[in-house]
């Protein structure tokens, strides 16, 4: 099987699989407790209005019918209905946040790879030495301590205690913002080419980054070091050195090259993973992203908003399952694309 017919196929079992998941949210929106009627309407409506509100949702049509016309408003017209906690368009909603939640998950997987690549580079090459030691104290403590008790420490330390940076939100109240042209306030800035805007940006970024990284910054350094010391220990890494090449030739061309394949593959994972665990941090430092959307979304029993963050959690944990199948073929030419 050819890379054309791999990316089809691909292709295919991920429509199939979302496909699933809207089935699957449809049926359990369908059998959990509650009056879904009863909750948009309002704790004072009426019988008479909440059967009215059943009549216009559909809900006393047959199961049958109710499943056609979710998929068609959710698939061709992208409609999700109106947001109970907001009494706005759940879609409207999705669209105005999700560059604030994709800049923040992005920014973190960004700064694990920086330090955590390296760093476990580093820990293979001095393993059992006092960096080692450092990154596995590290490691451990990015996994086991809470994210939203590190988030509470973060602002105490470097917001009351130093002041260094901001404790919340994305942008200062006190400065214009850039015009916006995709809703993520580093790329604004820069493309109005705002120093001091996208400064202002970053400094209310960095506290949130970091503290959304460090599962991802302990899984990447762990992985990298196991990975690098498995392939330094190959025989073809001995045949390179005893032939003479140089040790950054041997680290970077061999070595690396193969060791990053795992690393790849659970970065990629944990991508899909923070676009749901941002939920805490988004509370945490009041960040209008759809992890907070969602925590008001669950507080108000709002039926649709839930459905709609669920829905954009779904598709892009799938694109991004996709695409680091698509780079790992694509880096490493060896990988089967029939497996």
């Amino acid at each position: 099987m050819d890379f054309k017919s791999y990316l089809v196929r691909r292709l295919i079992a991920m429509v199939v699989t979302f496909w699933g998941i809207l089935t699957l949210v449809f049926g359990i929106s369908r059998i959990i407790p509650g009056n879904p009627a009863a909750v948009i309407a309002g704790a004072k409506a009426t019988e008479e209005q909440i059967q009215s509100i059943r009549e216009e949702y559909g809900l006393d049509d047959p199961l049958s019918e109710q499943y056609v016309d979710f998929m068609y408003n959710l698939i061709v017209n992208q409609e999700i209905g109106q947001s109970v906690a907001t009494q706005r368009p759940v879609v409207q909603e999705l669209t105005a946040r999700f560059p604030a939640t994709f800049e923040l998950t992005t920014g973190a997987v960004v700064f694990a790879l920086a330090i955590g690549i390296p760093l476990g580079i580093g820990s293979a090459i001095y393993k059992d030495e006092s960096l080692d030691h450092g990154s596995r104290l590290m490691a451990i403590s990015g996994v086991s301590v809470p994210q939203f008790w590190m988030a509470i420490l973060a602002q105490l330390l470097f917001y009351s205690y130093l002041g260094w940076l901001p404790s919340g939100g994305r942008f200062p109240q006190n400065l214009a913002k850039p015009p916006e042209a995709t809703g993520m306030m580093l790329v604004d800035s820069a493309l109005a080419l705002r120093l001091d805007a996208f400064l202002a940006s970053l400094e209310h970024l960095a506290l949130p980054v970091i503290v959304l990284s460090l599962g991802t910054l302990a899984q990447t350094t762990r992985i990298t070091r196991s990975s690098m010391i498995e392939t330094l220990n190959q025989d073809y890494i001995e045949w390179s050195r005893a032939h003479g090449f140089k040790s950054k030739v041997i680290l970077i061309r061999h070595a690396l090259r193969n060791a990053i394949m795992p690393v790849i593959t659970a970065v990629g994972l944990s991508y899909g993973l923070l676009l749901g665990g941002s939920v805490v941090i988004e509370i945490v430092f009041n960040i209008r992203g759809i992890g907070l959307f969602l925590y008001n979304a669950v507080l108000a029993t709002d039926f649709n908003g839930i459905l709609g963050v669920t829905v954009i959690f779904a598709m892009g944990y799938l694109l991004v399952n996709f695409f680091v199948d698509v780079l790992h073929t694509y880096i490493d030419p060896e990988v089967e694309v029939s497996g």
